[in-house]
């Protein structure tokens, strides 16, 4: 229930809310492996996923994500605030982990399992003020915000893994560390409120809660992969608009490949 909460209170502040991105959450590599040698991937249109068990409990994971949105994601027009997605972002990140999991039952339909990684990525966007003062007459490099970052990360995870249906359920903590922040000149305006919000994104390492529910439907070996994950700062800054830059929301689709049985018929 708290997290439906937290994806319905964030989903509301992100159709509402002016949309200036510098921080897009990576989508949440949820594999849900069962035994050794199992590995499993994920292809997406901005997502590359993948996750192998090199023991009967110890795993390793890694994830690319890329970010290159443009109109299709809002309406050319003066006023901004109309866009469900800030249309101008742009980047990417890489993270690699190494976890513990285990399967439990007779036929290991549940799962549990617990990753530790760390990342690297950035992004940059224009100012919502391009589209009050520079739209289609301005330099668009005046106008640009620059994010760089590092992030660690824990994430435990429970999941029902099926044949046909797979259900899990993750609760990721991610400690991002933002810097190389930079501002166009003529980003923000003559808003200094704004601006010093920016540039205190990366005063000290932020905490971000992840939750996320990952579901997949197919059979086996190949299966449709779609999640949906909430994004929370939890210290940010009084006073300040940091989500005005923090992407909350993510709906992530995919296809999801499991070819453990496949690699043991190789072996034989």
């Amino acid at each position: 229930m708290r997290f439906l909460k937290l994806l319905a209170v964030s989903t509301a502040l992100f159709l509402t809310a002016c949309h200036t991105t510098v921080y897009v959450p990576q989508a949440v590599n949820a594999p849900a492996l069962k035994e050794k040698h199992e590995f499993k991937g994920n292809v997406g249109p901005n997502n590359l996923q993948a996750a192998f068990a090199v023991s009967d409990n110890i795993a390793i994971m890694a994830s690319g994500q890329y970010v290159y949105r443009n109109a299709f994601y809002g309406n050319e027009r003066g006023d901004n605030d109309d866009d469900v997605f800030d249309r101008n972002v742009r980047g990417g990140a890489f993270e690699g982990g190494v976890g513990y999991f285990k399967a439990f039952g007779n036929k290991k339909r549940a799962v549990f399992d617990v990753y530790g990684g760390f990342g690297t990525g950035g992004f940059h966007t224009l100012d919502e003020s391009y589209y009050d003062y520079g739209n289609g007459t301005a330099n668009t490099a005046d106008y640009q915000l620059r994010s760089r970052f590092t992030r660690g990360f824990i994430q435990p995870s429970f999941g029902i893994v099926h044949p046909v249906v797979e259900a899990i359920f993750s609760t990721r903590f991610s400690v991002v560390n933002f810097y190389g922040l930079t501002a166009g000149n003529l980003a923000r305006g003559a808003d200094s409120t704004h601006t010093s919000s920016f540039y205190q994104i990366g005063n000290r390492p932020r905490l971000f809660y992840e939750p996320a529910i990952t579901f997949r439907v197919g059979y086996k070996y190949v299966k449709f992969q779609m999640q949906v994950a909430a994004a929370a700062c939890l210290n940010a800054s009084p006073g300040t608009y940091f989500s005005d830059y923090f992407q909350p929301v993510n709906l992530n689709l995919g296809a999801s490949i499991n070819i453990a049985k496949w690699y043991d018929s190789f072996k034989h």
